[in-house]
């Protein structure tokens, strides 16, 4: 099966069970390649530097990099956060599932057993831990100044760069696993939140749920 999926350009990258992340030409059709080293199933995949370097986390508690131009590359980078004591839990596991990079490509954010936790790039060192007491992270994202998150709890996060929790917004999902935000509109950007509930929760405003979209299968 395929967990993380990609798209840049014509380019779809897409990490599987299979340990691999898959990469096709979708103007061709054809497959391009395949990136092998995880040795667990990889949840997340993200890209960085124009699509040239692709970035994947995974249940193996690794997140890596890869030089997306090289055929068949090994990682260039690895980041193991359960090694590193501020972020371990060792209790909740190594696995990582959730991962992020900021617009300005300065910033990763990944987190899953371990806490979640923002590193810099270009050192890649953890800067800041985000610190959820008993509760993993699934999924994150950067808006505007600020990284939204969603895990194993019925609430979206929302947290400024140096581990301050800005708000929590309770929600309908008992575990939040996706957050998906309207950015055509400049003026009404609308975020979405939706997991282990039949309803899909919509923020206005990022600061409170206006409504919810009930799905019913009949």
């Amino acid at each position: 099966p395929k967990s993380g999926l990609v798209l840049h350009k014509s380019r779809l990258f897409a990490g599987a069970g299979d340990r691999k992340i898959h990469m096709w030409d979708l103007e061709s059709g054809q497959y391009v390649d395949a990136f092998e080293g995880h040795t667990d199933y990889i949840h997340k995949v993200a890209l960085k530097n124009d699509g040239q370097e692709c970035i994947s986390a995974s249940e193996d508690g690794t997140v890596r990099i890869w030089d997306a131009r090289v055929s068949a590359s090994e990682a260039m980078q690895c980041i193991e956060p359960h090694k590193h004591e501020l972020c371990s839990r060792p209790l909740m596991g190594k696995w990582l599932r959730c991962l992020a990079v900021d617009p300005e490509e300065g910033w990763l954010v990944c987190g899953g057993g371990p806490k979640m936790s923002a590193w810099h790039l270009s050192t890649l060192s953890p800067t800041t831990i985000f610190d959820t007491p008993g509760v993993s992270q699934n999924v994150a994202l950067f808006h505007e100044e600020f990284i939204l998150s969603g895990g194993s709890a019925p609430a979206m996060n929302k947290w400024q760069l140096n581990g301050t929790l800005h708000s929590s917004i309770p929600c309908s999902p008992t575990s939040v696993f996706s957050l998906a935000i309207n950015k055509r509109s400049e003026s009404s950007k609308v975020l979405c939140i939706s997991g282990a509930s039949p309803s899909v929760d919509l923020c206005i405003n990022f600061g409170y749920k206006a409504f919810s979209l009930l799905f019913r299968v009949t």
